[in-house]
């Protein structure tokens, strides 16, 4: 009879021990769903709200768009012409895409990945909630209350508010685990753990695992000093040795993944760039712990002081007690107390907080980690838990000192300037308290001593009554994470489905003409762009390319290179030093000589830029069928992916002229293309951008004229005017006319003939065009924003005289290269085709950025490849005879080729080193122990 009664309560603890285990997903998930469907977020239906947001909006859609679309129908994972003229693509996939989750996007349409993002970002905050709970009850004893940890684990802020960054979610998700896995090394146990924890971590986000590989090196501290006695000094050893090897190993089995992006890194904005030394606000870091840290949309908008880690309002009064159970070691208190110093003195230094964030201090979202100090709190009360009926009721004076202590700071204390003061909740203020008295209510009856037998064991229940309390945890979840939303619904900041699903309409129109140019093209490589953003985009920012997935000459992420970017700036695309778009398209000239071959125009759209020099017989329309309202051109003169040019010794060209040994007149946007005209055939010679000429020149400002003709002007006020009459010469007649200005900025308006030309103030640099008019005439009107006590303005106004831009676009296309093909393969990417040479004292430029990875082969053999035109790869054809060539261009990702073997290599090692390296540390051990005794 005991022994089946003992069975039979194994057997319930074992149900018990899986129904919580089951509930800390369960109930994190559906609290999420019941969040996001009160708050009119669909979970199921392609109508409602959507969490696309932000960078999610302009940036991820289309990349998972991408990916998608290279899973589905065949592209390379080596390459892309998606980027800014081309370039890697491991760069891009392991910043953001390297998640397994993302595979899952092949099973889903493209009019259900706003339910996509969103239900993985449900799985993954769930599975947080659950890798927590496992970690606690795995290193603890049974409670029902850790679910209190776990639930904040899985629903702490951050996931909310940064919900949008889809990328960060896998590093919350698994960082529990990382704990959990250097517990189980340090024990000996399950080995396997961490190093598959951490390179899950690196795989998914090498950003956020870097910030969890600090956070891992803080905790082996911590576990190594928790129990230290020079006793064990060999067993902590040998831990040591663990951690570092296995720490290797995780690292080592994805270094495909992070050393290939790393490598990738020059260039980049991710580059190290440390602030100025400052300190901020330690209010900023305490309202990140309550219930109202998110109370405006623009928190995430800045670039420092903002953080957000609330898990609930039971784990901040039960983390504060961890320090008060006796029974918990002093050792693990001092080591916890060192991690929580760490990170609160690198939150509130500008310097330390960029070094956290890998060495550059954050482009909006600041915070990035705080995600780990809410589950340093998680953990601290998951300890606590098991010890809080033991502690004395009078140290439950602490937290209500400390609660009291933080809501005066942060309720009297400015934060940062977005937000000037904390929004003081009553109900959290209360539910904090109202625990702490529960909690210490639970202590007093645990000490008490009963006369009566049945009260006495009544204690025994002590220990699990803190599970009530789990309840007041949810209610504070829910009203914190309610709040996020709101404040995001407040702030128009979720896309509506209705606005993905009118980018998706456009699908149709470009898809016609990948179709058009499969039929009557068949080029196996073209350049096409639109003169619309898609309506579902943020800031105006194109990442159109990648959203419909052609190649083109706007795009914008973290790792695209900025010299790139700059190059697209000195053409006169609009680039505002943080993203690239096509917009009105520059010139004609360079749509050309870039590769344009398609131009598509929706004038319905309301940031529609029409380029005039489509009025000008340069692009001929086709009549295809695709979105209502869609007009479709085709560039009959758009040259290939390389072309011919002259020779030159230089690798860039000139940006300027020296007038003097102390003055440099530096070309402006069309001086500056004439240079690389006249470059590639100097036999022609001509400019082909001339300017307008200017017939009056009117304003109250002082100024005085240079040598160059540049006016500086002094002491300009808010409202002052400039006004520029000027006048189409005859020659110009029925060419396209440019407008720009290279210092253009927002505190500038300008205007032609009363329209002003820039679309959003967001963008301010790059050349528009406008059309002519019957008289010719035009008039120009700068208007000042504010003062300015001295600045350079040099209003550019040029005609484009299409006759010689043909000369120099024929010139180009006498040797172009024909390409044939385009391959795939293990490592490498490939454009063939055929090069006829007539002329062997050209050069071929290629409009592919030169950059390592970059090879050129003629006739089978490697080719001298040299970087012209600032940014090109240029062929020198002087060593080849004339003839027809047989022309490859490749892209090896050399980084990739490094690294891949390195994680294939430690995969072969990682299993037998699981299998055989604890029975080698033994023998090694038991070893040194024998010769100790034999001495």
């Amino acid at each position: 009879m005991e022994l089946a009664a003992e069975r039979k309560s194994k057997i319930l603890n074992r149900v018990l021990e899986i129904t919580l285990l089951a509930l800390s997903f369960v109930l994190p998930v559906l609290m999420i769903m019941v969040l996001m469907a009160n708050n009119g977020i669909s979970l199921f239906a392609y109508d409602g709200k959507t969490i696309i947001m932000s960078d999610m909006q302009s940036q991820y859609i289309a990349y998972l768009r991408s990916y998608r679309d290279i899973l589905l129908n065949g592209g390379s994972f080596i390459y892309t012409t998606e980027k800014v003229f081309g370039g890697d693509y491991m760069s891009l996939f392991t910043y953001y895409l390297g998640s397994p989750f993302n595979l899952l996007v092949v099973f889903c349409s493209e009019e259900g990945l706003p339910l996509f993002f969103l239900w993985t970002a449900i799985i993954k905050m769930g599975l947080a909630s659950f890798n927590l709970y496992l970690f606690v009850r795995v290193i603890g004893k049974f409670n029902i209350a850790k679910l209190i940890p776990a639930l904040g684990y899985g629903l702490i802020s951050y996931s909310f508010v940064y919900m949008f960054n889809f990328m960060w979610l896998d590093g919350v998700m698994i960082l529990p685990l990382v704990a959990l896995g250097m517990h189980l090394l340090k024990q000996r146990k399950h080995i396997y753990l961490y190093p598959l924890a951490i390179a899950y971590s690196l795989m998914t986000s090498w950003y956020i695992g870097f910030m969890v590989c600090v956070f891992a090196v803080l905790y082996f501290v911590y576990l190594f000093f928790s129990d230290f006695t020079f006793k064990k000094a060999k067993e902590n050893g040998l831990f040591a040795l663990r951690f570092a090897l296995f720490s290797l190993a995780g690292g080592l089995l994805v270094a495909a993944f992070w050393l290939t992006a790393f490598l990738h890194l020059g260039g980049t904005k991710a580059v190290t760039s440390l602030p100025n030394d400052k300190w901020y606000s330690a209010t900023m870091l305490l309202a990140g712990l309550l219930e109202n840290n998110y109370p405006q949309y623009g928190l995430i908008s800045q670039y420092n002081s903002y953080i957000t880690m609330f898990v609930g309002i039971v784990p901040l009064a039960m983390a504060i007690m961890f320090f008060c159970a006796k029974e918990i070691k002093w050792q693990e208190k001092v080591g916890m107390a060192c991690i929580v110093i760490f990170y609160v003195v690198f939150s509130l230094n500008s310097v330390l907080t960029a070094l956290l964030h890998g060495g550059r201090e954050p482009t909006f979202f600041p915070g990035r980690y705080s995600f780990i100090i809410g589950f340093v709190i998680c953990y601290l009360a998951a300890r606590a838990i098991e010890h809080i009926h033991k502690i004395h009721p009078l140290f439950y004076l602490i937290p209500i000192g400390a609660g009291i202590a933080v809501l005066i700071v942060v309720a009297n204390v400015s934060h940062s300037e977005k937000m000037e003061s904390y929004p003081i909740s009553t109900g959290s203020a209360i539910m904090y308290f109202v625990t702490v008295a529960f909690m210490a209510t639970i202590a007093f009856l645990n000490q008490v001593k009963f006369k009566k037998p049945k009260l006495e064991s009544f204690k025994k229940a002590l220990p699990y009554a803190t599970a009530l309390l789990i309840i007041v945890q949810a209610f504070s979840l829910y009203r914190g994470n309610d709040t996020a939303l709101k404040t995001n619904l407040g702030g128009n900041a979720y896309q509506n489905y209705s606005t993905y699903l009118s980018d998706c309409e456009y699908d149709a129109s470009f898809n016609a003409v990948k179709e058009y140019e499969a039929k009557h093209g068949n080029a196996p490589f073209y350049r096409m762009e639109a003169t619309f953003n898609r309506p579902g985009n943020q800031n105006l920012i194109d990442n159109n390319p990648m959203f419909y997935s052609y190649s083109g000459l706007s795009n914008f992420s973290s790792s695209s290179k900025q010299s790139v970017d700059e190059y697209l700036l000195k053409l006169g695309f609009q680039y505002n030093h943080f993203f690239a778009k096509y917009d009105g398209g520059s010139t004609y000239a360079i749509n050309s000589l870039l590769g344009i071959k398609y131009l598509l125009e929706d004038k319905s759209s309301r940031h529609n830029i029409h380029p005039t020099f489509l009025d000008c017989n340069t692009f001929e329309q086709l009549f295809l069928e695709g979105k209502e309202g869609v007009t479709y051109y085709r560039n009959p003169q758009a040259v290939s992916l390389a072309f011919s040019s002259d020779k030159t010794t230089s690798y860039f060209i000139n940006e300027g002229r020296k007038l003097s040994s102390t003055y440099t007149y530096w070309f402006d946007h069309f001086e500056y293309q004439n240079e690389m005209f006249k470059t590639m055939d100097r036999s022609i010679g001509k400019n082909i951008f001339k300017p307008l000429e200017i017939t009056s020149f009117q304003t109250s400002i002082s100024y005085r004229e240079d040598e160059a003709g540049l006016k500086r002007y002094s002491s300009v006020k808010n409202g002052d005017t400039i006004t520029i009459k000027f006048k189409v010469p005859e020659e110009g007649y029925g060419y396209p006319l440019y407008f720009a200005e290279k210092n253009q900025t927002g505190d500038i308006s300008y205007t032609i003939d009363g329209k002003s030309y820039e679309v959003n103030t967001y963008w301010h640099k790059g050349i528009y065009s406008f059309p002519d008019n019957p008289a010719h005439t035009h008039t120009l009107t700068i208007r000042f924003k504010k003062n300015f006590a001295s600045l350079n303005l040099r209003p550019e106004l040029y005609y484009e005289d299409l006759a010689v831009t043909r000369e120099y676009l024929t010139s180009a296309k006498s040797q172009e290269l024909r390409l044939t093909s385009v391959e795939n393969n293990l490592g490498t990417r490939e454009y063939k085709g055929k090069l006829n040479i007539q002329n062997n004292n050209k050069e071929l430029i290629f409009t592919l950025p030169y950059e390592d990875g970059i090879h050129i082969y003629v006739d089978g053999k490697e080719a001298e490849i040299a970087k012209k035109w600032n940014i090109f790869t240029s062929l020198d054809l002087s060593a080849y005879s004339l003839g027809e060539r047989d022309v490859t261009i490749a892209y090896k990702d050399s980084y990739l080729l490094l690294a891949f073997p390195v994680s294939i290599v430690s995969m072969g090692g990682f299993i037998p080193m699981v299998f055989f390296y604890l029975k080698a540390e033994k023998r090694l051990f038991h070893r040194k122990e024998e010769e100790d005794l034999v001495d």
